[in-house]
């Protein structure tokens, strides 16, 4: 998964374009996220659940060339939960939207760094 995951990375890196978007602008950017999930070991065995890559939606609209709002969408993930010699126990089926509100330090560069906070909901 480890690779996977760097593979994703790069590619990413590479299909990145160099984007400005001013006040009263749209941006819209479709992503591959890993959900990277972590085993546990419990008396009964180890509960296992496998790792995911899903596509994200991001759109933000810039309120200013500084400010921006982001909503972070994908579509409701299942996860089958696995508990050692027992097999499949159950599954779980997630949706988490997220909206975040993002400064940007350098609009309009090559390089554009940003912070940002916001809410999540993730709905079981």
């Amino acid at each position: 998964m480890k690779k996977q995951g760097i593979l994703l990375l790069a590619l990413g890196a590479l299909m990145t374009s160099n984007v400005y978007a001013a006040g009263g602008d749209w941006l819209v950017r479709l992503r591959a996220v890993n959900v990277n999930l972590k085993d546990t070991s419990t008396a009964l065995g180890t509960l296992e659940v496998k790792d995911k890559t899903i596509p994200e939606v991001d759109v933000s609209y810039f309120f200013t060339d500084n400010i921006a709002a982001e909503l972070v969408l994908t579509y409701p993930q299942k996860h089958d939960i696995k508990l050692g010699a027992l097999g499949t126990i159950g599954s779980v089926k997630e949706l988490p939207p997220t909206l975040l509100l993002q400064y940007h330090f350098a609009p309009g560069g090559s390089f554009d760094p940003y912070v940002g906070a916001g809410i999540n909901y993730t709905r079981f």
